[in-house]
């Protein structure tokens, strides 16, 4: 049986990030994947390629949720950018007593724009305890904690711990290639197991869609029965081939490349796993 996945997100012009990057993800681990669209992210090459985000009326992601939500029994759901108060609550009222696998990317800030999305306390109230798996940036982390920049791997820890504490049920506070150091660092905790993830580092640059695309990785391995801890490992190590195999691009900030762990694999690239 073919597992299937949604994502509700918006969609990136570039294909790097947003549901493009998600619906290639969940192709690149044999999934069946559908989308529904929270907003469209474009760019002005006149003004240095500065970010625009029309969002979708309220009314349109409701009858997209129940649409797909009709047509398709899901494996597993992933959110990302969800834009507005509006799409956030929809979203939560079609979770409330739902089962499956939920994996909430909490986008804040749209990368390369600066644009944070006041979205925080919302996002704590109602999405966060219905998550499988969160899985906050070092800027999204400290947000939702309302806490000062997080700079160390013991900063991580503190992170997940607390994000846990909040309702998910899994988490995993992405240090990636921001921490000082040769290894991008991530830290997951489901309130019983603490593991320290990590690669090599295969660039010190950001990249477009890197974290989009380990969000619906690990829809993908949920949807596919694997735990959370086996699918975030694997996540990590198909997005850090695809982050080491990024395609440059007019904005200054590379696309990740989404097919390059089974396409263009780049050498040395290993998870490793470690319970702390």
């Amino acid at each position: 049986m073919v597992a299937r996945a949604l994502t509700i997100a918006g969609s990136d012009v570039s294909g790097g990030a947003g549901l493009e990057a998600d619906l290639k993800m969940f192709e690149e681990f044999g999934v069946f994947g559908t989308a529904v669209v929270t907003c469209i992210v474009t760019f002005d090459p006149e003004k240095d390629f500065e970010h625009a985000i029309d969002f979708m009326e309220t009314e349109v992601i409701a009858r997209q949720l129940k649409s797909a939500l009709a047509v398709h029994s899901f494996d597993a759901l992933k959110s990302g950018m969800l834009g507005t108060a509006e799409s956030a609550l929809q979203l939560a009222r079609y979770l409330e007593g739902n089962s499956l696998p939920y994996v909430f990317d909490p986008v804040l800030v749209c990368k390369g724009s600066g644009t944070m999305v006041d979205l925080k306390d919302l996002f704590v109230e109602n999405l966060v305890p219905q998550a499988t798996v969160i899985t906050p940036n070092l800027e999204e982390a400290a947000t939702l904690l309302g806490a000062e920049k997080l700079e160390t791997e013991a900063d991580l820890v503190e992170a997940a711990k607390a994000i846990h504490a909040l309702g998910a049920a899994g988490v995993v506070v992405k240090g990636g290639a921001r921490l000082d150091g040769d290894e991008a660092v991530d830290v997951f905790y489901d309130g019983q197991t603490l593991v320290r993830f990590s690669t090599p580092k295969v660039s010190d640059a950001l990249v477009n869609g890197a974290g989009c695309s380990f969000a619906s990785a690990i829809a993908a391995g949920l949807a596919q029965g694997a735990s959370a801890v086996d699918a975030v490992a694997e996540a990590k190590e198909v997005v850090t081939h695809a982050i080491a195999g990024r395609l440059p691009n007019a904005t200054g900030v590379p696309s990740t490349l989404h097919p390059a762990a089974r396409l263009y694999p780049a050498e040395g690239v290993a998870v490793t796993a470690r319970e702390l």
